[in-house]
């Protein structure tokens, strides 16, 4: 229900201007001053404001001045209805002042109540831009921050020639070499190895859909996921054609099948990109729409420490491409150990 604060000296108007907008079921407050009226609209905070020009105590412009020149009155709209101030000069003088009309006595009925629905309305509409404007801008400092570190960050990790420069992972050279490293150890130890590939099946399609700026927002967001959720022993890296590896010392079939299905799973139903940023970066955000979740497909291979004193990083990735494009027909995450593969 909207409400309505109804200023004006006689008596017998504020009755008939009653009961006009309580017929349009409008909540009324009534006020015979200026001054009174001031101090009704700060407690009540109605939608509108009729005020007559000509009052004792405090008149109308007097008041309109007032109510617009405090914070949480500035933005309730105010019609002037007057029988007295009736030249060209006043009117200008009530808009000047903030009035968003001013209308003149004796008045038709139809046509106030048209016009004060007409100005809610429109009010309603520039308090919702207003409050969008503000979060919008309140996004923007927010990626603006994001985007400035992610920079900074760039700035880092290019000057280090193990380091992948979009995500802070390792590069795919240096991770071969630890590969390299770990299955040496793995079969000195008798230990097992698992090696697993994230893939991105619809990754390429969201690229082009979204522009480079967005997919490198997300496979930020991917890495830094798979920074925090694996282990610290766990080996991670990128390589430039957007696979990501994760390395598991020490990890068996099951163990390996069970942290890639639970990195698969959270990586697929993880909102990378949320309306305010899509709002904020990307004027097409409408397109996302017409994508599912990202598609991420998963393939493991594990070899036990003597299978390892066998076996190179160049076979181990042979074996783990092979998984991978297994695990691309299909919804889960796919785990082969050397032996099966060999059996193959």
């Amino acid at each position: 229900m909207p409400s309505i604060l109804i200023v004006d000296d006689n008596e017998e108007m504020l009755e008939t201007l009653e009961r006009i907008f309580a017929l349009y079921e409008f909540e009324v407050f009534k006020s015979e001053n200026g001054k009174e009226a001031i101090e009704i609209a700060e407690k009540e905070l109605p939608d509108i404001i009729i005020l007559d020009a000509k009052m004792p105590v405090m008149d109308g412009f007097e008041a309109c001045k007032i109510l617009k020149s405090k914070h949480n009155t500035r933005d309730i709209p105010i019609v002037f209805l007057t029988a007295n101030y009736v030249q060209p000069t006043d009117r200008v003088t009530g808009l000047q002042l903030g009035a968003d009309d001013y209308l003149l006595k004796p008045f038709n009925s139809k046509e106030l109540v048209a016009r004060v629905k007409s100005i809610i309305k429109r009010n309603d509409i520039l308090r919702m831009l207003k409050d969008e404007n503000h979060r919008l801008a309140q996004t923007t400092k927010k990626i603006q921050k994001e985007l400035k570190a992610f920079l900074e960050h760039s700035q880092v990790v290019s000057e280090n020639p193990m380091i992948d420069q979009l995500t802070g992972l390792y590069n795919f050279n240096f991770f071969k070499i630890r590969l390299k490293e770990e299955i040496q150890i793995a079969a000195r130890y008798g230990a097992d190895l698992s090696l697993a590939i994230v893939y991105i099946e619809n990754f390429d399609q969201l690229n082009e859909m979204l522009g480079h700026q967005l997919g490198n927002y997300i496979l930020m967001k991917m890495a830094n996921f798979l920074l925090t959720k694996t282990r610290k022993a766990d080996i991670l890296a990128r390589s430039s054609e957007g696979l990501f590896y994760i390395l598991m010392p020490h990890t068996d079939q099951e163990g390996a099948y069970i942290e890639s299905e639970r990195i698969r799973v959270v990586l697929s139903s993880t909102d990378y990109l949320d309306e305010e940023i899509l709002e904020t970066l990307h004027p097409g955000k409408r397109k996302i729409t017409e994508l599912q979740n990202l598609m991420v497909k998963v393939g493991v291979v594990t070899a036990s420490g003597d299978e390892l004193k066998n076996q190179d990083a160049d076979s181990i990735l042979h074996h783990v491409n092979q998984c991978i494009e297994i695990a691309k027909q299909k919804n889960y995450s796919v785990t082969i150990s050397e032996r099966n593969i060999e059996k193959e």
